[in-house]
């Protein structure tokens, strides 16, 4: 079973730092990442708050190779990134110890990440190459993967189920894509028991996560 890490990490050598910080009120939120060049990562994430002058920012960051809005949303703009090597390459880290990234969120105050670390030596090793190359790094959650296919939080998986389809039908997204009447029809159940399925799901969820 693996570890499951989440952490704050600050340096001004992390990857896409400079695009950040020169747009500000901007957040990009991490995806997915696709890591077959340790030193190439592609990184598909979301800019929310970006305004015209991000592609140009993107542009003048040396930790970015290529860049392409995929699709522009109300939740914000998709971007497919290309990483060149970073004084402070921590995806190349990431594949060396065996390490699953989970995602992640960037924005001027540094690096939040999620990632799955083999054991406690490979997380303990992964902090050490951070701060050893000037950055700091704040362990804020570690959880021991489940033996089981339960879902996370504690949820039940009537409550996962849900919380997925709402999610990926676009119920939580800013205006509303979807009502509850759709993901009961996607779940087999009635409007009012999708909506409390999902009411009692984000409080579980929220009791485990904050």
């Amino acid at each position: 079973m693996g570890l499951i890490a989440e952490f704050q990490l600050n340096s001004p050598d992390l990857p896409l730092t400079d695009a950040v910080t020169a747009v500000p009120g901007i957040t990009l939120y991490i995806d997915r990442i696709l890591v077959v060049d340790p030193d190439r990562p592609v990184v598909l994430c979301r800019a929310v708050g970006a305004t015209d002058d991000f592609p140009e920012a993107l542009a003048d960051d040396p930790t970015v190779g290529t860049y392409t809005m995929i699709t522009d949303t109300d939740g914000g703009e998709l971007y497919r990134i290309t990483l060149l090597d970073p004084p402070l390459p921590i995806y190349r880290k990431y594949v060396e110890l065996g390490t699953t990234p989970l995602g992640g969120i960037v924005t001027v105050d540094g690096w939040w990440g999620r990632a799955r670390f083999p054991d406690r030596e490979a997380l303990a090793e992964y902090r050490s190459f951070c701060t050893e190359r000037g950055g700091t790094f704040k362990l804020e959650r570690l959880t021991r993967e489940s033996p089981t296919d339960d879902p996370p939080f504690g949820l039940t998986r009537e409550q996962h189920e849900a919380l997925v389809a709402a999610h990926e039908s676009g119920y939580f997204a800013v205006p509303r894509e979807a009502s509850t009447e759709e993901i009961g029809d996607r779940l087999g159940i009635s409007a009012p028991s999708a909506s409390e399925r999902l009411r009692r799901g984000i409080d579980r969820l929220l009791e485990n996560a904050l």
